[in-house]
């Protein structure tokens, strides 16, 4: 995820029952989509590479005090998201108890407002991770 170590920040919402979606927010739409692709593909190669072995979801403390999170199965990890600050990953952690989340990412539309592009435009990774 090369355009993951420059995001500063990250959102997070619940849907439908509780589940969690989360991802960085961008300005454009166009830069979000090119993000949550790569985030896809990534889980994609990871998981083709483990195969049938399960994979675990990790938070990793960085060198700044924030946390990075991580998906790391069979001897190869996939960092999928960074810069998130303590009181981010706490909601995260809360919102995780159901062993499932959806990995996205986020723009602003024109009035303003954060758009969720798993709601809006079906893009995302559902992970579970029990």
């Amino acid at each position: 995820m090369a355009n993951s170590e420059t995001l500063q920040e990250v959102a997070l919402v619940l849907l439908g029952t509780g589940i969690p979606a989360i991802g960085p927010k961008l300005q454009n739409k166009k830069d979000a989509e090119d993000v949550v692709r790569s985030y896809v593909l990534a889980i994609h190669n990871l998981i083709m590479k483990a195969g049938e072995s399960p994979y675990k979801v990790l938070f990793q403390k960085q060198e700044d005090g924030r946390y990075s999170v991580l998906m790391d199965g069979s001897g190869a990890s996939v960092k999928i998201l960074t810069n998130l600050d303590e009181l981010m990953l706490r909601r995260f952690r809360h919102a995780f108890q159901k062993n499932m989340f959806i990995l996205t990412s986020f723009c602003e539309e024109a009035n303003g407002c954060l758009e969720c592009l798993a709601l809006t435009e079906g893009l995302g990774a559902v992970l579970y991770a029990p």
